[in-house]
């Protein structure tokens, strides 16, 4: 008997049969971050995420505020990798009968907070009991006449790019379970872990000037969500070592918690950045929108014909990562 365990997440939604369905025209489906589907004057781009206690947070790390904007912020990053301007969110909370009100009110107080932050409203959802924490957060986005930024793509030739500094979410969350100090370091990777921004700006304005030809936000990991691109695009994404920007605070958290920061910026997840791909014409004008955004956006790879992903060592050698990224299952 097969065990959901041994597909993983992509393969049971291959099994399923949710991957080459045929849609009514002008709807995307399964297989990006969001689902695209038509209306009266552009796209509408649909995403959901779940967010289980003690699967993605627990009580006694995770406070009901900081959950409310990750539960949201989550969902916006998805809408910013399909380049779409965010309209609405729906929840669906199902929550221990003996949970406090305190708790809800300050996780919704969390979830309006980065609602607002990116004009977003919440426009309603479901409330039910559960033994544990279950929430369901579905974000609504206008495409605005924007073609989404699509993981099926990338191009041969195309520069693999990077936004922010990877491997801080996972740092913050390693001390977080070690009960660890770290001073500005900790707090910092804290923040990144508890309260992540998504790049909306970015995808904004990458999708509206047709900068880059795929995206994906990084949730997994930088190298599993390179895969994500590689299969959906048909081609090999090479990612090189020596151009993955690490923090000062990630080498920090790193070193207090005994990881490798390597091995956490590459695959550690949660980071919510942007990974995308764009020929190697717009190199200039993607380097001044980081800049005029203030967020730092580096050059870190490739594309070529093949499959799969190679990590590339500074000698141009092929490395074996330990660590790929995060598996649902």
């Amino acid at each position: 008997m097969r065990k959901i365990k041994d597909l993983g997440e992509f393969g049971l939604l291959r099994e399923l049969g949710l991957f080459g369905q045929k849609l009514p025209e002008g709807w995307i489906g399964p297989g990006d971050d969001c689902a695209i589907a038509p209306k009266s004057g552009g796209n509408l781009a649909i995403t959901t995420d779940l967010l289980i206690e003690d699967i993605h947070f627990r009580l006694s790390t995770t406070g009901p505020r900081d959950l409310g904007w990750k539960a949201a912020a989550v969902n916006l990053s998805d809408l910013a990798s399909m380049g779409a301007r965010p309209l609405a969110l729906t929840v669906g909370a199902a929550l221990p009968k003996n949970l406090p009100f305190e708790w809800a009110e300050e996780f919704y107080k969390g979830l309006r907070e980065c609602a607002d932050r990116f004009d977003c409203v919440l426009a309603g959802g479901d409330t039910s009991s559960a033994e544990k924490i279950c929430l369901s957060v579905t974000a609504l986005g206008d495409m605005e006449g924007r073609r989404p930024l699509l993981r099926s793509g990338a191009r041969e030739n195309d520069d693999l790019w990077l936004s922010g500094e990877p491997g801080e979410s996972a740092a913050g969350l390693l001390l977080l379970e070690k009960g660890l100090s770290g001073g500005k370091a900790l707090e910092k990777c804290l923040r990144r872990h508890l309260c992540p921004e998504p790049r909306v700006e970015l995808g904004l304005l990458l999708a509206e000037r047709r900068l880059a030809n795929s995206a994906i936000d990084v949730s997994d990991g930088v190298l599993a969500d390179a895969g994500h691109i590689s299969e959906r695009s048909g081609l090999k994404v090479l990612v090189e070592a020596g151009k993955i920007p690490m923090s000062r605070e990630l080498c920090a958290c790193a070193a207090k918690s005994g990881a490798d920061p390597f091995e956490l910026a590459l695959g550690g997840g949660e980071d919510y950045e942007l990974l995308f791909t764009a020929p190697p014409k717009n190199r200039e004008a993607i380097l001044e929108i980081g800049k005029g955004l203030g967020l730092g956006v580096a050059m870190v790879g490739k594309v070529e014909k093949g499959s799969g992903v190679s990590l590339l060592g500074e000698d141009g050698r092929e490395m074996e990562p330990k660590r790929s990224g995060w598996s649902h299952f």
